[in-house]
């Protein structure tokens, strides 16, 4: 190896050959490793989770990170990770790695959520999953062929903004619909319910948020442009704000 370690780290990881990414990948784990036992420490003090049960889900979550990194030539050929125009990386590897993220920040929510009770646990964990997933089964949607080059206000389709819109969404509408439903399903019972139609109702608004080509024609302004995203982000809380009214009410 003719780098040292602090300079492999220090490498963007699409320059680095087969030899050097297996200790940058070792570094990756490393340093998924501290920043899990940070967020376990975290959950502990502030929702009193068991540091034990959240280091379990954030090990797995490091190894997949790992995997992803180390794997690079394999995801770059299948995905295609990286812009040999742009020199840089594409959306295509951004969702990937919001796929990932996305159980972490899952488990996260099991965790803090599992004080509350166990439906509300599943339900939420469940719910804030969804976005990375959804995004990956659409992912040509985000890809940079169908974005026009980012230039003035067109900021094309940014999968992290529709990402964290989509685990906004998650956290509210969706996971607490979701947690009544499951609770009538196994505690009374019930399966065709009130909670059923705002759980469908709630996945819609959710894939209305991901859905960002959908979205983009549905709309009657430019979604790729700032002036539009803000239009975009107050239909959205506007959405939400009902169906949370909803959920109060009913």
């Amino acid at each position: 190896m003719d780098k040292s370690l602090k300079e492999i780290m220090r490498t963007k990881w699409m320059y680095l050959n087969c030899e050097e990414l297996k200790y940058y990948s070792l570094g990756i784990f490393i340093e998924c490793i501290c920043l899990s036992v940070v967020i376990a420490i975290l959950l502990k003090l502030l929702f009193k989770s068991d540091f034990m049960l959240s280091m379990a889900g954030f090990t797995i979550v490091s190894v997949m990170f790992t995997i992803l990194i180390y794997k690079r030539d394999f995801f770059d050929e299948k995905f295609q990770l990286f812009s040999s125009d742009l020199m840089q990386g594409t959306n295509q590897g951004i969702i990937l790695f919001l796929f990932v993220s996305s159980f972490l920040v899952s488990w996260a929510y099991f965790c803090a959520a599992l004080k509350y009770g166990l439906y509300n646990a599943i339900a939420f964990s469940l719910a804030v999953c969804f976005p990375g997933v959804f995004m990956l089964l659409r992912i040509n949607s985000y890809s940079n062929e169908n974005n026009n080059s980012v230039h003035d206000d067109n900021m094309g389709f940014n999968p992290i903004f529709h990402w964290v819109m989509g685990i906004t969404v998650a956290s509210g509408p969706l996971g607490i619909s979701l947690t009544s439903f499951l609770k009538n399903i196994f505690v009374k019972g019930s399966f065709f319910n009130m909670d059923l139609i705002l759980v469908m109702l709630a996945l819609l608004l959710e894939c209305f948020v991901l859905s960002t080509d959908v979205a983009n024609k549905i709309l009657p302004f430019e979604l790729k442009g700032i002036e539009g995203i803000r239009k975009f982000i107050l239909i959205s809380f506007l959405f939400m704000g009902i169906l949370l009214v909803f959920n109060i009410v009913i």
